[in-house]
């Protein structure tokens, strides 16, 4: 498990022993931030019938499954009665998928004492799916425990995070974060999002020849087609997009990006730079929001809008 991540458990393990875990919990974080992997630990942790105490200097540090249990090794074999894991069809959670959240929690339980169920990706239930859940969470059940995890809980009904006692999972950042990975580097401003960049060579390479391309689309509104083909086909094109632009301002206020790397040498000034961010960032929620988008419309919508700005302030 990440380094990052044991306060949280520290922090959890006593609310377990002192029996002040809430009914609700929701884990959020960037992609990779390791929301997902608290989840697991702690549904095993509720579930297991002799969970370990690990101590150091008479200090709880964390409790830990036994996986030697019976309940621990229906869990790893997924047939544990007393969980269900909610999976998301077609990129939603329907109604119908809380509905039957709804009812397993009214059951009572087969083998434990404590019922859990795991939402991922929370943000994508639809406003139906979240109403209905709303209603679970007013109204828990003994010794029930639902867990949500989000990359994206700004996308939640703000009554769904109330109900919840919310963890937001914060990676180390710039040398820290790189140290994690055993990697060099020397952006000041690394975080997580990044993972794929630090761990995958071919990602790294992708991204600087991106950065390239997105630097001569913005001067000389040259190679559009290869910006365009990377924000539509590649998964990480428009954070990577975002990132860029990010830098890009940082630059134009002096602010430190990079020891090695060239500074950008773009003639667009702070305004345009800003403006063009701004309609990335609407890009991005359409995209994130709308459940049937048509991507390289959106997309090429963007870059016409990104030419008519550098264009429209390059001829005052």
């Amino acid at each position: 498990m990440k380094n990052w991540l044991l306060a949280v458990k520290q922090q959890l393990s006593q609310q377990i022993i002192n029996n002040k875990l809430p009914h609700a919990m929701l884990f959020s974080g960037v992609q990779g931030a390791g929301h997902e992997e608290i989840a697991q630990w702690l549904i095993k942790v509720l579930l297991c019938q002799q969970p370990i105490h690990e101590n150091s200097n008479e200090a709880l540090l964390s409790l830990q499954p036994c996986t030697d249990c019976k309940t621990c090794k229906l869990f790893a074999s997924n047939s544990y009665p007393d969980h269900l894991t909610i999976v998301n069809e077609k990129n939603t959670i329907g109604v119908d998928l809380i509905r039957h959240l709804s009812q397993f929690f009214q059951r009572t339980a087969h083998i434990g004492h404590a019922k859990t169920a795991l939402v991922n990706n929370a943000d994508t239930m639809t406003v139906s799916a979240a109403n209905a859940l709303l209603k679970t969470l007013e109204e828990p059940t003994t010794d029930s425990f639902i867990i949500l995890t989000t990359d994206r809980s700004d996308m939640l009904l703000p009554t769904i995070i109330s109900r919840c006692q919310k963890i937001e999972i914060r990676p180390p950042v710039g040398d820290k974060l790189l140290a994690e990975f055993n990697h060099q580097g020397d952006d000041a401003f690394i975080n997580l999002s990044h993972l794929n960049e630090l761990t995958d060579s071919a990602a790294e390479i992708a991204f600087a020849e991106f950065r390239d391309m997105v630097q001569y689309y913005l001067c000389e509104n040259r190679h559009r087609n290869e910006v365009l083909a990377t924000l539509v086909n590649n998964d990480d094109g428009f954070r990577w997009l975002e990132k860029i632009l990010v830098d890009l301002m940082r630059d134009h206020w002096g602010w430190q990006i990079s020891k090695n790397r060239n500074q950008y040498n773009i003639s667009i000034n702070r305004q345009q730079i800003w403006q063009v961010y701004n309609l990335v960032q609407a890009t991005n929620i359409k995209l994130k929001t709308l459940v049937q988008v048509n991507r390289q419309f959106i997309t090429e919508k963007l870059l016409a809008e990104i030419s008519l700005v550098v264009q429209k302030t390059t001829k005052k």
